[in-house]
């Protein structure tokens, strides 16, 4: 079952929505939910969260788990849960790993699998809509993008002539965006309240450490499936801006140049 994947569909899907928000740059989009419980969507949300390997959540349960449970099983609860809306995020594991350069630890959010599965789906589908949206000069947690292909553009800059770089970075990016301003954000492009609902239920769902769960009114957990589009979806919205006149602008994750 973990190949029966239709890759065809879910990009075809992408490109449809990807198109619909480029050509029409004040769409609100009304009717995504299904969409993100639709099976093949969900085989390959599972198919990424499988190639990402990645530790267990506070269930505990692995990816050989999962593959011993069935897999094809865990798809069909997940997507009867999301369609009865009776699923309900379970909050991440709080870990600390080394901060490369610092004697700091960076905190680590490790959702359960069946939630990874479930936000890679809802990322599958609402992705390609903010992506319509971000600026050209933006590399930062992007499709087929990267900080290196932002530096090799520095590094073009350079040899045309340009010799001042000036960067900036945002203090503590991922603890700082208030869920309230961030949701303003995607209600800009979505209008879907179920898709509201349970973006609004990921970000509350909190994190566990020592067995006790926090729960913010700021922050994205860094290391789930949907740290990325929401960190996205706010720069794009807050830097809708032209470059320095002379100069050129370009955005690497939390850090801009």
């Amino acid at each position: 079952m973990a190949r029966t994947a239709k890759p065809f569909k879910v990009r075809e899907l992408q490109r449809t929505l990807y198109r619909a928000a480029k050509a029409d740059p004040g769409r609100r989009f009304h009717a995504l939910y299904d969409k993100v419980y639709r099976r093949d969507v969900l085989e390959w949300a599972w198919e990424s969260v499988r190639a990402n390997k990645g530790a267990a959540g506070i269930d505990r349960q692995t990816i050989a788990d999962v593959e011993q449970y069935g897999i094809a099983k865990l798809l069909d609860e997940l997507s009867a849960d999301l369609k009865d809306g009776s699923y309900r995020p379970w909050p991440a594991r709080r870990v600390f790993i080394p901060k490369p350069g610092s004697s700091e630890r960076r905190p680590l959010a490790i959702p359960r699998i069946r939630d990874r599965v479930v936000q890679a789906a809802l990322r599958t589908v609402i992705e390609p809509i903010f992506e319509a949206d971000m600026l050209e000069c933006s590399y930062g947690f992007r499709p087929r993008r990267s900080q290196h292909d932002a530096l090799q553009v520095l590094i073009d800059e350079a040899w045309d002539g340009r010799r001042w770089v000036a960067e900036s970075d945002v203090s503590n990016c991922f603890g700082a965006i208030p869920h309230d301003g961030l949701m303003s954000a995607i209600e800009e492009r979505i209008s879907d309240r179920h898709v509201l609902k349970l973006l609004r239920a990921m970000l509350r769902a909190g994190v566990m450490q020592d067995g006790v769960v926090t729960r913010e009114v700021t922050g994205t957990p860094q290391g789930g499936v949907m740290t990325a589009p929401t960190q996205s979806r706010t720069s794009s919205s807050s830097g809708r801006f032209p470059g320095r006149r002379g100069g050129v602008s370009h955005e690497a994750w939390y850090s801009s140049v």
